[in-house]
């Protein structure tokens, strides 16, 4: 039997793999202009002005061999080779907050092995027009959006904060479901306890008026006439009645 660590540890990691593979889910609705109606609510804002931090989150895989690294690399126009020992890109961030990767450069991105990447180029053209270097950008670091619970000033992404703020607003319609649901039985437990409280009341007025009628008739022993003068009551009631 796993010890109870062991099993929140792995309830943990179950949980953050959970939110990377929603958080990924978002990335790619909100890329597509498909956002759900309740991720729509809280980045309305964002969405009309700030746009262009959110948009575009990501760009198709593009396959960079080495030919086409060295041929960056050996042009003397570029940083890199003046910079750089070994034949490499260097990649520019559109969004360089928050830098997941260690050992890593801010702003910059270096690709110094052949593969596929989430990148694209801008030609830079000298005064006579002619195209004299490729100018590599992406607009995260790796390509693609990192998810980052700490929502900090300055400590995370666009996408990443504007995920939290939607995380944000669906533990607000969470909260409010199980407030109504807190609600509804509320108001159900004290209509069960009224009429509980009402039967019990109705009962024991029975049982006060059967035993104030037992002591008024206690100790009284009914005689031959008085049994027949009750009767006679009664059968003349009857007839009165039909």
């Amino acid at each position: 039997m796993r010890s109870k660590r062991n099993r929140y540890k792995c309830k943990n990691r179950r949980d953050y793999d959970r939110t990377h593979r929603k958080f990924y889910g978002f990335v790619y609705r909100l890329h597509n202009k498909d956002l759900k109606d309740n991720e729509k609510i809280p980045l309305r804002f964002q969405l009309e002005v700030n746009s262009w931090t959110l948009e575009n989150c990501y760009h198709p895989l593009r396959y960079i061999s080495q030919e086409e690294i060295n041929t960056h690399y050996n042009n003397p126009e570029t940083w890199e080779s003046r910079e750089y020992r070994n034949p490499c890109i260097e990649v520019y961030v559109k969004c360089p907050f928050a830098n997941p990767y260690r050992g890593r450069r801010n702003w910059f991105w270096i690709i110094d092995k052949p593969g596929y990447y989430r990148v694209y180029t801008e030609p830079l053209h000298d005064e006579s027009g002619k195209v004299f270097m490729l100018k590599y950008r992406m607009n995260h670091y790796n390509g693609m959006p990192y998810f980052k619970h700490d929502n900090g000033r300055c400590r995370n992404n666009s996408v990443s904060r504007a995920y939290h703020e939607v995380l944000k607003h669906y533990s607000e319609i969470e909260r409010s479901i199980h407030k109504e649901k807190r609600e509804i039985e509320y108001r159900k437990a004290c209509t069960y306890n009224r009429l509980k409280n009402a039967q019990v009341l109705k009962m024991v007025t029975a049982r006060l008026k059967v035993r104030d009628r037992v002591n008024r008739v206690h100790g009284v022993t009914p005689t031959k006439e008085t049994i027949a003068f009750f009767q006679a009551l009664a059968i003349g009631s009857v007839i009165r009645s039909k």
